[in-house]
């Protein structure tokens, strides 16, 4: 019966939940608010979602018998995404298989560069009022003050207007975005602690989404943070919750309030590290990819995936902050940056307006590491942009031991009269980031113990032949044991390098192939910037020696980190940078890759190593 339901209890927390008859477990853990370290969005693609049952298992799916061997099978196990629960059900989820929500590790981005000239501001006034010989309107009285025949004002602003004028005794600060009049505040709110203007910058990724708040007055970067992208639970890539999201309407708006209830939270926290209050943000600029910043506005996304891959809008967007569901000042407006083509969309622009390109005089290039890998090749005022499905191992994804740049990942390894790891937090390590499989892979490569195909040579060095053991599915290498002191051993598989070789395959494909079109050699570049939080931990010697950039010296490759997240930072304290920002948008042709012949023939050649 559709309405029958069951009891669930979740352990080891001793968690009682009612669900429905046919619910898959993992529906019904995440009603529960327990998050699986899953990457598909429960699609049956990645097998990370193991639970075991203690009680109630169901019958084991073909996917499960695919995934999950038979003694495993026999013990319970089976995976989240695919048991559908009949009965009363006892599952056990251990610690290390549920996903934290908490803030993701973010690297510093760019502060203080810019002057100040933001486009909203507080202006402070003590107005004279109108008289008999000089009868003026109060709005007139703003404008004469002011000395900005153009102003104009909100409707609720009107409104708002008299009774504050007359009950601070004509002493009152108004609140301008460019020449509209936003609100008005009795008395001076330009400087005490707590007041002023305040802006905040959104990097909304697939992964992660990154928050910095800023004192538009003085310029300062006052706090920063970030958190996973709670989307990720309907896949780890666009085009997964673009079939979500297509669904059905309900699906988009569920997705819409996922991405706008987890910017509410970092405004929050973003304020308290301020110690203000939120409705003192006045402006936000979030800067997206194509499809991120669709769904955040709630605007279907059904012709991305699909010939000829058009967006509903490639302009900026500038809205009141409420429309799109944001906690701010009531009056407060949110900037949405442009995008360039399908693919490539505004936090490609946020990047751009950091690295430069369109002044370069020598051929430069941009790539932004991520599981969408955006490239921009730039030479005296001439950009050209692509787009790589690079999948999700950059950022963890798709690999045995796996994980985010979280505290306990490992970021970086060293194979030299041994071998040494280090983690972030320098916390025991409990799996690999993914700078961590490129450190691991390139000192690999250095010691002669991966061939250019990306196959172990495991005799290749006596001393580490011990850490090396073989599964079904090839062979492994420890990178740490419980008895070095992490919390379990850790390997890297054969297939997590393979993994790896299609990521950034098709990146350094995609890179070549702009370069073909453009017409330059991989020796005329003069320098290449790195963009992404994820770009932050790579080593430039693991990026040249793994095959992720074409070139040889490390003196050319500069990593810019976040540079959307500092590149909407810029729209926020400078009124001509959201006019660059459109400018730029423009400016860039858009290469699609899409149905070329000699991409795959690209593709097979970059996904080797040397």
């Amino acid at each position: 019966m559709p309405d029958e339901t069951l009891t669930l209890r979740i352990l080891p927390n001793e968690t009682w939940v009612p669900v429905q008859v046919k619910t898959t477990a993992r529906d019904a853990l995440l009603k529960s608010g327990i998050v699986l370290h899953d990457y598909c969005g429960g699609e049956g693609r990645c097998g990370k979602c193991r639970i075991q049952f203690l009680e109630g298992a169901p019958e084991p799916t073909a996917t499960e018998r695919e995934f999950l061997t038979p003694e495993e099978l026999s013990d319970g196990y089976r995976l989240a995404c695919q048991a559908r629960l009949k009965q009363d059900t006892v599952i056990f989820v251990p610690d290390e298989h549920r996903r934290p929500l908490t803030s993701v590790y973010m690297h510093d981005v760019k502060d203080g560069l810019l002057q100040p000239e933001p486009e909203v501001r507080k202006v402070h006034m003590r107005l004279s009022p109108a008289t008999l010989e000089h009868q003026l309107a109060d709005f007139d009285l703003l404008r004469e003050a002011l000395k900005t025949p153009t102003l104009q004002p909100e409707h609720e602003f009107l409104k708002k207007l008299p009774h504050v004028l007359r009950s601070s005794g004509y002493d009152a600060t108004v609140i301008l975005f460019g020449e509209d009049c936003l609100d008005i505040e009795a008395g001076d709110t330009t400087h005490p602690a707590g007041l002023g203007a305040w802006g905040a910058s959104i990097d909304l990724g697939t992964t992660t989404i990154a928050g910095a708040l800023y004192h538009l007055d003085t310029g300062c970067l006052v706090a920063r943070t970030g958190r996973l992208n709670p989307q990720t639970v309907h896949g780890a890539d666009v085009v997964s919750r673009i079939l979500y999201a297509s669904l059905k309407s309900s699906n988009l708006e569920e997705i819409r309030q996922m991405v706008v209830d987890c910017i509410n939270d970092i405004l929050s926290e973003l304020c308290k590290l301020a110690g203000i209050e939120q409705e003192s943000i006045l402006h936000v600029t979030l800067a997206g990819n194509t499809t991120m910043e669709h769904l955040f506005l709630g605007i279907p996304t059904d012709g991305l995936p699909v010939a000829p891959y058009v967006p509903v809008f490639k302009d900026g967007l500038l809205i009141p902050a409420a429309d799109a569901g944001l906690k701010a000042h009531p009056c407060a407006r949110i900037y949405v940056f442009p995008a360039i083509g399908g693919f490539v969309g505004g936090d490609t622009v946020a990047d751009l307006l950091v690295a430069g390109l369109e002044a370069a005089d020598k051929p430069s290039l941009m790539i932004d590491v991520g599981t969408n890998g955006e490239i921009v090749l730039g030479d005296r005022g001439k950009l050209m942009a692509t787009s790589a499905a690079a999948g999700p191992a950059f950022e963890g994804r798709n690999i045995q031991y796996g994980m985010r740049a979280e505290r306990g990942a490992i970021d970086r390894v060293v194979i030299e009269k041994g071998l040494t790891i280090h983690t972030i937090g320098e916390a025991p390590a409990a799996g690999i980031c993914g700078s961590g499989l490129i450190s691991a892979i390139s000192a690999l490569l250095k010691a002669g113990m991966i061939d250019g195909s990306g196959r172990f040579i495991t005799d290749s060095v006596e001393e580490m032949a011990g850490r090396f053991s073989r599964t079904e599915d090839g062979f492994q290498f420890m990178l740490a044991g419980k008895n070095e002191g992490a919390s379990r051993d850790i390997y890297i598989h054969q297939n997590d390098i393979r993994q790896f070789q299609l990521a950034k395959g098709a990146i350094a494909a995609a890179t070549l192939i702009l370069m073909k079109e453009f017409g330059i050699a991989a020796e005329q570049l003069d320098k290449i910037y790195i963009a992404g939080a994820f770009g932050n931990f790579i080593a430039p010697t693991d990026a040249i020696r793994v095959g992720l950039v074409p070139v040889n010296e490390e003196k050319r490759i500069t990593f810019i980190g976040n540079a959307a997240l500092a590149g909407a930072g810029e729209v926020l304290l400078r009124a001509d940078m959201r006019r660059r920002a459109e400018t730029l948008a423009r400016r860039v042709e858009f290469l699609e890759l899409a149905g070329r012949p000699d991409f795959q023939d690209a593709f097979v050649r970059a996904m080797l190593f040397g």
